[in-house]
């Protein structure tokens, strides 16, 4: 199938389709070209696209999915293996969950010192704290 079939039936750009292939999160076996050198994409790679969407979904960047994908193609991704991957992503979105409850927390605290002379972000905005720290 050319690009433009690929594109509707993932729901995904051309454009985007041309970035997986950049990544290597797909490729085009160069004799899948046409004779005015479209390619042509193999079924495959619309189901390598459904896999990508689909671990991309659950929160995994790109090259998580690539990585994902090989150990998969390998046979190498056994329940072991699974689990501390699963644990080790568990985890960075802990600390993202972590920091984000900190800015969350600091943000919420600003809010309540504007209106007072405490006010972090009307003393940012007129060069108080600026000031002081440069002094």
């Amino acid at each position: 199938m050319l690009i433009g079939e690929l594109a509707q039936k993932t729901n995904l750009s051309r454009h985007t389709i041309r970035f997986y292939e950049k990544l290597g999160l797909i490729q085009v076996p160069a004799k899948s070209r046409r004779k005015n050198n479209y390619k042509e994409y193999p079924e495959e790679t619309l189901n390598r696209i459904t896999a990508i969407k689909e671990i991309t979904a659950k929160g995994f960047t790109l090259k998580e999915a690539r990585g994902i994908i090989t150990l998969v193609n390998n046979g190498t991704l056994d329940a072991e293996r699974g689990r501390k991957y699963l644990s080790k992503k568990l985890n960075l979105v802990q600390k993202q969950i972590d920091d984000l409850t900190r800015t969350k927390n600091n943000l919420l605290m600003m809010i309540e010192q504007c209106g007072t002379e405490a006010c972090e972000v009307a003393q940012i905005l007129h060069g108080k704290k600026i000031e002081a720290e440069t002094a």
